[in-house]
Parts: structure tokens; sequence; C-alpha cells
């Protein structure tokens, strides 16, 4: 074994990709794209569940909004968990959750019934999300972090493709309860990760797991082609100021502006997300579209998503985080105005692409953002929290739709209202204090310390 001066984490920020960071992202995104289904199916079946049970307009908006509260305190709350039990066994329970009670929704009676097992789904699907973000920041290359973030998370786009088409293949003929029966499907996911899935280096060594942490390493060494080397506990020391690892930790001098700013961003871009999620295919029906048409609509979005989100995601490592999203934002409202506008089936489908593209795509490109903005011990609390805080965006968003329409706006006017966070979303941007290209994780939580505190 040969002798180094390098950290494991500086090593791990400037490893070379290989099958093992093909790994990581296969398995992160395969949970993303199951946890995306599940949080998107809802949206097709609300035309059809709201005939079945009577509903009004504002309570078939809260369909999809009482997941969204599951989703929200899942989000906190496996964030948390996390950062105290790791990001492995955290992520198992999350899948646990998210799986069994989604599937459990076939056999709803009525409303009520429905509604609670969404919320009890929602926090495991909530809770996926921090963990994977975490983990995936944590171990791709510095240089290509922003690819390797968005390749993942692209899985939850394709989720959302995937809810598409079983919603095109099923609901018409089966109707919208076996949808939900498929969502059971990834509890075969389990024994997968518990097999193949490491534990987080960076955790296990930010809890002192020295011995843990050097037998993952060697695991990448062999996966990665690369020279063992003779790693010892000074190599995992940590130079940042050590915190307790709890919520206050986000609003401490260092990280609270930042803190402020990404959740600032989630919530508004999170209500433009769900607020043409949640409703499109109700639109597009009330507008004279068939029902399954309006599928193709929110399928071509969730394509166009997946792919822009890996072009921005490319875009960020080349010119920085905050142009790039700051550009996003800003195209991704103009693009929602001329979906409003759209007279023609081509025009809509191409505004609507653009939509997906650059609201969507970016949004998923932000993640990349907040993975790296705090320090190992508090990442998935930090991840956890700010998006808990967008989670109430996306909770709003289907009940400001549904009183939209109770209300008669046009559908252009209910395009142009949700293109306004969009502009929000690039001021918060504007804020940020770091423009990140290429460093590695220690490097920010330093830049950041430095600048917030100067």
């Amino acid at each position: 074994m040969k002798e180094t001066q390098t950290s494991a984490y500086e090593w791990l920020d400037n490893l070379k990709y290989s099958s093992f960071h093909t790994l990581i992202i296969v398995l992160l995104c395969l949970v993303l794209i199951f946890d995306g289904y599940d949080s998107q199916i809802v949206a097709y079946i609300m035309p059809l569940a709201s005939k079945e049970w009577g509903l009004t307009p504002v309570m078939t908006g809260s369909l999809a909004s009482w997941g969204f509260v599951g989703l929200m305190f899942g989000t906190a709350i496996f964030g948390f968990l996390s950062d105290q039990i790791g990001r492995k066994k955290a992520l198992v329970i999350a899948i646990s959750f998210f799986t069994i009670f989604s599937g459990a929704a076939f056999f709803a009676p009525n409303y009520s019934v429905f509604v609670a097992l969404r919320v009890l789904a929602g926090l495991g699907m909530g809770g996926a999300m921090p963990i994977c973000i975490t983990m995936i920041s944590e171990y791709s290359p510095a240089k290509i972090r922003g690819k390797a973030v968005t390749a993942m998370y692209g899985g939850f786009t394709t989720g959302w493709i995937l809810a598409a088409l079983a919603a095109i293949g099923v609901i018409p003929s089966f109707g919208w309860r076996p949808v939900f029966l498929m969502g059971a499907v990834p509890i075969l996911m389990i024994p997968v990760l518990l097999m193949y899935m490491p534990e987080s280096v960076r955790f296990l060594a930010s809890k002192g797991r020295h011995e843990e942490a050097i037998q993952e390493i060697r695991k990448i060494e062999k996966l990665s082609g690369q020279e063992p080397i003779d790693w010892k506990p000074e190599h995992f020391a940590i130079t940042e100021v050590k915190l307790a690892g709890t919520i206050k930790d986000l609003f401490t001098p260092g990280l609270i502006k930042m803190t402020i700013l990404i959740s600032g961003t989630y919530f508004f871009n999170l209500i433009v997300v769900y607020g043409l999620a949640s409703w499109l295919p109700t639109l597009l029906v009330q507008r004279g579209f068939s029902l399954v048409k309006s599928y193709n609509y929110g399928m071509v979005q969730a394509i166009a998503a997946s792919v822009g989100a890996f072009i921005i995601g490319t875009l960020l490592d080349k010119f920085g985080r905050k142009r790039t999203l700051i550009a996003g934002y800003l195209i991704g409202a103009v693009s929602l105005v001329l979906f409003g506008f759209a007279t023609s089936g081509p025009v809509l489908m191409a505004a609507g692409a653009a939509a997906g593209f650059f609201i969507i795509g970016t949004q998923t490109t932000l993640h990349v953002v907040n993975g790296e903005t705090y320090p190992t011990h508090i990442r998935s609390t930090g991840v956890g929290f700010t998006y808990t805080i967008g989670r109430i965006g996306s909770f709003a968003a289907p009940l400001i739709g549904g009183t939209l329409l109770a209300a008669k706006v046009s559908f252009s006017l209910y395009f142009v209202i949700f293109a306004i966070p969009c502009v929000l979303c690039a001021c918060c941007v504007a804020g940020y204090k770091t423009a990140v290209k290429g460093e590695g994780l220690e490097q920010i939580t330093k830049t950041l310390a430095k600048n917030l505190n100067s």
C-alpha cells in the first residue's frame, strides 16, 4: 500500500469517474424513479376520483396536497434521521414507507382514507429525496458534481414519465386504482440496496467510525481500479467547526442567509412545478382535449424535464451555479406564459416541453447547490429542512390551482400567475453568496463561512 498526504475527502473529490460512480447513480436513480412515479401518479387520477367521490375543485386539488403534507414532514424527518443513523438505513426505511402506503391506496374506500394513506406514503417519498441528494453529493467527483446530481435526480422525472405511461395504458381500461398497486413494486429494491449501496464515507468519518470508512474506501479503490492507500484515522480529520448537528445549526451566522435563500428558491419553484403537475391533465381536459391526450402532454413535459435537468446540470459545472440557475428560471417564466397563450396543439406541446425543460429541469439542478452548501454532519438535515420549506409550496400549489379554477380564471391567466414565482426564484438565487464551479465540499463550506461572515 502506498502512503499519501491527501485527505480522504480530497481523494473522493478528485477521483476519476468510474464504475463505482455509475453504481451509485444507477441505484439512487432507481429509487427516485419509483419515488417520482408515486408522487406524480395522483395527478392522473384526480379527474376520475373527483367524479367517483363527488369532490369540489378545492377538494380535488387536496388529493395531491395531502400527499405533499407527508412529503414536507418526511423530508425534514428523514433528513435529520440520515445524519443520525446513516444514509443507507434511513433510505431503506423511507422506501418501505412510500411503497407500502402507496400500494395500500388501491383499497381506499373513500376520500378520507385515501388522504390518510397519501400522507403516510408522502413521509417516505419526501424522505428518500434528501438522502439521495446527500449521498450523490458526497460521492461525486467535484468537477462533475452538477452532472452527477442531475443525472441521478433525472430518475425522479423519469418516474413522472412512467406515471404518464401507466395512466395511458392502465386507467382507460382498468380504472384508476391499479396504478397505485403498481406503486408497491419498489419494495423489491430494498434487498438490492442492502447488498450493493455503500454507506457514506463522510458520514462514517463524522461519527468517528474510521475503520468502517476505510472499508468503504477499499471497495471504491477496487471498483475504481485505484492503487490501495494506507489510510489512517488522520486522513479523515475534519477542519470545519463541529456544531451540535441540529436544525439550529442551519441558522448560525455562517449559514443562515443561504438557508433562507435556498428555502425561498425551493418554495417558489415548487409552487410552479406542482401548480403545473397537479392540474395540467384537468386543465387540458377542460380546454377540450381527451383525457388520454392530456396525459401525453404531461409525459412530454416530464421527458423535457429529464433532458433539461442533465443539460442544465452540465452547464452548472461549466458556468457556475448562480448564472445558470438565474437564466433557467427566467426562461422558464417566459415559456410558461407562452404555454398559456398557445392556440394550436403543436405550439402548446412545444411551450409545454420548454416549461418542463427549464422550470422542472432547473429545480432539479437546485439540488446540486443544496447538497454542497452544508457541512457533512448536518448535510442531510440542511437538505431536508430547506426542501421541507419548499414543500409548503408544493402543498399550496394544488390548492391555489383549485381556487383559481373555482374562480373561473382563464387558461392563459392561470399560467401567467404561475410564471410569477419563477421570477422570484431568480431573485433568490441572485442573493447566493457563492458561485461554485468544481470545488470540493469542504472547500465550499470554508468559502461560505468566510463570505457570509464578512
